[in-house]
């Protein structure tokens, strides 16, 4: 997690965390003044304050509904014994935020020196080697700091890097301390080198001797994230450590965070996941993730579908109410995918139980929020309707889907032309025709927020100066392996492009310093723009990356692409294609 100074949100006179340089058990007041000017919220706004609270081996986060005093909203809590770092978002149930209030600021002890890992939290910048040091030097046994060095070294210095990570990792190993956070560096360490089994057998470890510690959780984590990144299948291994993990902490942050992926897995023990599940509810009722989960694997797994039902429709009320956004969804995004994959979790098992009434109004209702590239619910609005005996209406919706980049209504095209026509002569050019016959259907967008930012080499680029052109943002930082690897490959993108209305720009964390080494070995041919932290998290609220947003000539958010995957490139490309054959 990257943090803000504070002081950088009390300039704009909106937001003020209180003392400025909070100590351990110290009474913070966190307010939000809604008669400045520039504020989005207004005094009979209910305005929530979704907290992250960050600690040497775990992240907390919290909401909470603040209080109207005059006109400033505030809120008051202690400061924890240990806390590190805190931030805070400002935000309404009905999707309002004011990314603009975003504020953050270090947690320091008693006698006034950074707390244990406050410095961490600034790590991410060019001057990473001396934040590193001061950190060691307050506290030598803070272990996790190495990770974090390991990790900025190898993403700075490629290659060069290893042999003195490798001589760290050594150093530190023979250290011989039974701790889990040494434990935990060391995993980090041997699994960045490629040393995976050394890796996963510390990561045994810190689960035989200490389950329950964050720094075992974070440890598989990291490790499993890594050979990910490589693109390398999970070692058996790993995946019974992961699921003794999942078995003795079911109320885990880990184990919530793996059953959105488990919900997916037709394999995946259900009684596990509704262990899970149950305990997430518990802790959390209002929650929408934990009931859309746990629909979701009934699902996949052809199971208990009345039940299905009702943990879908419990989402998506939960959804309609916002309440998604006092668990992290801080921009609605979340809020805005997940919804209408809960309406097609519906509409998909009414289709299974031969319900066709029931599940044409819930694709209905996927439709009409679904982004424009989306296209499950045609997809699935095709086949309902295709058994149902409307085949003009299924083709239609088949070709729907099919423009909305569906491979699988594509065959489903060529399927019925085939059974029509005996033969597939003329289908490319009956596909062509059928993406001109039709504009595609309008949708809700959003405007983008407003941003004026400065690349490296001093060009401005103002949004509002950019009407006309598309504007393609990459978030990214130099020690994100994922980003790095899609460099090659948006390199050729923006050589495609370079005559056509497209404006690429790169935001990163990292400052000019650390860019300017970075590209001396890595070509980039976004323009870069450095220390880009306030608006990567503040205007939106990115916590994934790499992350790809695509702005149309209207200033208006047309795509939102969270995350490394394979395609990741091509689905940018693919977008503006679209978006030019629009012009």
């Amino acid at each position: 997690m990257f943090l803000l100074p504070a002081c950088i949100a009390a300039q704009a006179q909106i937001t003020r965390i209180e003392p400025a340089s909070p100590r351990w058990g110290q009474t913070i007041t966190v307010t939000y003044d809604s008669s400045v000017e520039t504020s989005s919220f207004k005094p009979d706004d209910q305005i929530y304050l979704y907290g992250r609270a960050i600690y040497p081996d775990k992240v907390k986060s919290f909401s909470v509904k603040m209080a109207l005093d005059g006109s400033t909203f505030r809120h008051q809590f202690k400061v924890a014994e240990n806390l590190s770092s805190i931030s805070f978002h400002f935000l309404t149930l009905n999707g309002g935020w004011d990314e603009q209030a975003f504020i953050s600021t270090l947690i320091y002890r008693s006698d006034g020196k950074p707390a244990r890992g406050a410095l961490m939290s600034k790590i991410g910048s060019g001057r990473y080697q001396e934040y590193f040091k001061q950190e060691i030097q307050l506290y030598p046994d803070n272990h996790t700091a190495w990770s974090r060095k390991w990790a900025l070294d190898l993403a700075v210095d490629g290659d060069k890097a290893v042999k003195s990570i490798n001589t760290e990792v050594w150093k530190l190993n023979g250290l011989k301390v039974d701790k889990p956070e040494l434990l935990y560096a060391l995993s980090f360490g041997h699994v960045i080198l490629g040393r995976e089994e050394q890796s996963r057998n510390l990561v045994r470890q810190l689960f035989d001797k200490f389950p329950e510690s964050g720094f075992t959780a974070m440890a598989l984590a990291s490790h499993e994230a890594e050979i990910a990144a490589r693109g390398e299948k999970v070692n058996p291994e790993t995946d019974k450590i992961r699921m003794k993990f999942l078995e003795k902490l079911p109320e885990s942050e880990y184990s919530r965070s793996a059953i959105s992926t488990m919900s997916l897995d037709q394999r995946a023990p259900l009684s596990l996941i509704e262990e899970i599940a149950g305990k997430w509810i518990s802790d959390e009722p209002e929650n929408p993730l934990p009931y859309f989960n746990l629909a979701q694997a009934y699902r996949n797994q052809y199971q208990k579908y009345d039940l299905a039902v009702q943990m879908a429709e419990k989402s998506i009320r939960l959804l309609i109410e916002g309440r998604m956004r006092l668990y992290g969804d801080i921009n609605g995004k979340q809020t805005r995918e997940m919804l209408p994959a809960a309406y097609l979790i519906s509409a998909d098992i009414a289709f299974r139980q031969n319900k066709i009434e029931l599940a044409l109004p819930a694709i209905k209702a996927a439709q009409s929020i679904a982004p424009e590239s989306d296209h499950a619910a045609y997809l699935l609005e095709g086949r309902v309707l295709e058994v149902s005996g409307n085949d003009l209406a299924a083709e239609s919706a088949f070709i729907e889907a099919w423009r909305r980049g569906s491979q699988e209504a594509e065959e489903n095209l060529k399927r019925r032309y085939k059974l029509r026509r005996g033969n597939l002569d003329g289908f490319d050019e009956y596909l062509l025709r059928s993406k001109t016959s039709k504009s595609s259907p309008s949708i809700i967008k959003r405007p983008s927020p407003n941003f004026r930012m400065t690349s490296l080499d001093g060009k401005i680029f103002d949004l509002a100066a950019l009407r006309g052109k598309i504007v393609v943002l990459n978030l990214w930082f130099i020690s994100c392996g994922p980003c790095r690897r899609e460099i090659p490959r948006l390199n050729e993108i923006v050589a495609e492009f370079k005559n056509s209305p497209v404006v690429f720009i790169a935001p990163s964390f990292d400052d000019a310093e650390a860019l300017k080494t970075f590209l001396k070995t890595n070509r980039f041919e976004y323009n870069i723009v450095p220390d880009a932290e306030e608006f990567v998290v503040g205007k939106f609220n990115a916590t994934l990356f790499p992350t790809h947003i695509i702005i149309d000539a209207d200033g208006q958010i047309e795509s939102v692409m969270i995350g490394a995957a394979p395609r990741r490139p091509e689905e940018v490309r693919r977008e503006l294609l679209r978006l030019l054959d629009k012009r």
